[in-house]
């Protein structure tokens, strides 16, 4: 009996650390394939007109899927509207790729008055997330690609402006 507890309680600790040692990799910033070629996709704005992503090719774009309803985003949002207004005009492009309802999207972007350009989607939203590595569908998301079009990093959940700012001014 008790080797069979020891061997269980084996068992669950490995699973653990498997798990743990995979959320830490996740969460660390790392990208999900690193120097791996950002992936094309097509998506609508909010007045419906599709936009792919190659309209930002030699600009470093940085990606963030985001929800209205996600209290990291939101906190993280401004942040990303004054880097977008610091660095803009030295070939830094934000990106929001909202994954909810159109309607709400729109007055939060009023509400904030965002400077880049916000994509909406639905299950096709989520898909372009998974293609840049969200493969847990967390949110925030953001993924940093350089110049060259290079997925340089990944970032689950809140990201804040200074450790940004650090990523975009060694890519400027």
């Amino acid at each position: 009996m008790q080797a069979c507890f020891a061997a269980l309680l084996v068992s669950v600790l490995a699973s653990g650390f498997l798990l743990s040692s995979y959320l830490k990799g996740q969460a660390s910033g790392a990208p999900a394939n690193q120097s791996a070629r950002r992936p094309d996709f097509t998506l609508n704005d909010l007045k419906n007109a599709p936009h792919h992503v190659g309209e930002w090719d030699g600009k470093v774009l940085v990606v963030n899927f985001w929800a209205t309803w996600c209290p990291p985003c939101r906190k993280e949002i401004p942040q990303f509207i004054a880097l977008q207004q610091k660095f803009g005009t030295r070939g830094i492009q934000f990106l929001g790729i909202a994954i909810d309802d159109a309607q709400a999207v729109g007055e939060f972007v009023q509400s904030l008055q965002f400077n880049y350009p916000i994509l909406v989607g639905d299950q096709d939203a989520i898909d372009v997330a998974k293609t840049y590595g969200n493969l847990i569908g967390a949110l925030s998301y953001t993924v940093v690609v350089d110049r060259k079009g290079t997925i340089v990093l990944t970032h689950q959940g809140e990201l804040s402006g200074h450790q940004l700012e650090q990523v975009i001014l060694r890519l400027i």
